[in-house]
């Protein structure tokens, strides 16, 4: 049975300067990342950091929908969260 996965792009936003009032997502050109539907955020998380190259750290990092704001429980799978994903894109694989 094959697994389940969806692609996203990814952005971070670099709020690590408190007086810096004008933070836009990073890269300008996102790279895409393949979640696995199936496996709590938590767990592929460190994946998208390594990826970015974020500046922030791993404990200190979030996951939220550029369409509406959301954050999503990092706790819980993508399949779990099926309504907060409701309109936004993304390739299923």
């Amino acid at each position: 049975m094959a697994t389940a996965t969806v692609v996203y792009r990814v952005q971070f936003l670099d709020d690590t300067d408190p007086f810096n009032s004008t933070n836009f997502p990073e890269p300008t050109r996102p790279p895409l990342y393949s979640f696995r539907e199936d496996i709590p955020l938590v767990t592929q998380l460190a994946g998208v950091h390594r990826l970015l190259k974020a500046p922030q750290k791993l404990d200190d990092c979030a996951l939220q929908l550029s369409h509406n704001g959301t954050y999503l429980d990092l706790e819980s799978t993508l399949a779990e969260q099926k309504d907060e994903l409701e309109g936004f894109q993304g390739e299923f694989g």
